[in-house]
Parts: C-alpha cells; structure tokens; sequence
C-alpha cells in the first residue's frame, strides 16, 4: 500500500466491509471491490471507497479502517466474471457492482472499531474519517437532514443490537 496526500475534507467516502485478505489483495492488485446488488447501499455513489477489515485480519488489523482508494469507475457484473475461479459458487450468478480503484493508499491513523464489530456501509467524508477515533464516530448528520430533523447520513449498519462487548456469533458471509 502507498502513501499520499489525503483527499479533501469534503470527498465522499464509502465505508465497506472486506471479509477476506483475499479480497484486499484483489483490490491491491487487480484495483477492483465487489458489492452484491442486493446488498449495495441506497447512497452508493462516492469518491472514495475505504475499507473495515473483519475478524479474519488477525488480531492487530481486525475489526479497522487501515485503508483506501479513490472509485474511477462503477459497472454491474456478475461474481462469475469478477472471479472466475469461483465459477461453481452459489452465487457465481448473481450481480455485483465491480468498484475500479485506483491505488489502495493508507490511512494516517487507522480507525478502530473498539464496540462496534457488524459493520455492512457507512456513508462518510474523507473528514470525517481523518477525524474519527473509532468507527462509531464515521456515522455524521447530513447538513440538508440535520436541518431537517432527519437523522443519519448511512447507508446501512448490519446487526445494530451490540449490547456490552460480547462477539455474536455465526456464520461468515462469502460476498
């Protein structure tokens, strides 16, 4: 991962989960990320896309935003064509929107989950994730909303019972 400037504080970043440290190599490398259609967020459109690293990173990366890169393109696809050696899996014929990326760069400071572990999307800015000490801190009031009275500008938050510090259990999901 480089190092370079930060976008402004106004860039429109998209906060997705990355499962697998597969997947991160495929962004790395290949300078694409997968989102299931039926999965994606209302607000998909942004900049940038960064990335909240799951359990499966191990226990010094787990449960962060280390990560980002700015989104060039959007086109819908289907997980067959994004990974073809997968061509048996359940879904291989389902459609995903294929994010292009440019170069995944790093954040200064990581942003650590220290409660919140079910993270799906988080609409934010580059600002805002600057600012942040822990992922909680990514969800903001829309300026438009706020005045409004409207709440919060997120595209989604998956499993939102997180009483205490206990883990849930249960079975990964394979996007």
């Amino acid at each position: 991962m480089v190092r370079h400037d930060e976008p402004d504080d106004a860039a429109r970043v998209l906060v997705a989960v990355i499962t697998r440290p597969r997947d991160l190599q495929l962004v790395q490398t290949q300078h694409w990320y997968r989102i299931p259609l039926k999965h994606a967020p209302a607000q998909l459109g942004a900049e940038y896309v960064a990335f909240y690293q799951t359990a499966a990173f191990g226990e010094a990366e787990r449960w962060s935003v280390r990560s980002y890169a700015p989104i060039l393109a959007y086109r819908i696809t289907t997980r067959r064509e994004l990974l073809p050696d997968e061509a048996e899996h359940p879904r291989a014929n389902e459609q995903y929107y294929r994010l292009d990326v440019g170069p995944l760069a790093t954040l200064a400071v990581p942003v650590p989950a220290a409660k919140l572990r079910r993270v799906t999307f988080i609409n934010t800015t580059f600002g805002q994730l600057r600012r942040a000490r822990d992922v909680r801190e990514l969800w903001h009031p829309r300026e438009d909303e706020e005045q409004a009275g409207e709440g919060l500008w997120a595209a989604g938050l998956a499993g939102k019972s997180l009483r205490g510090g206990g883990e849930r259990s249960g079975r990964k999901r394979d996007l």
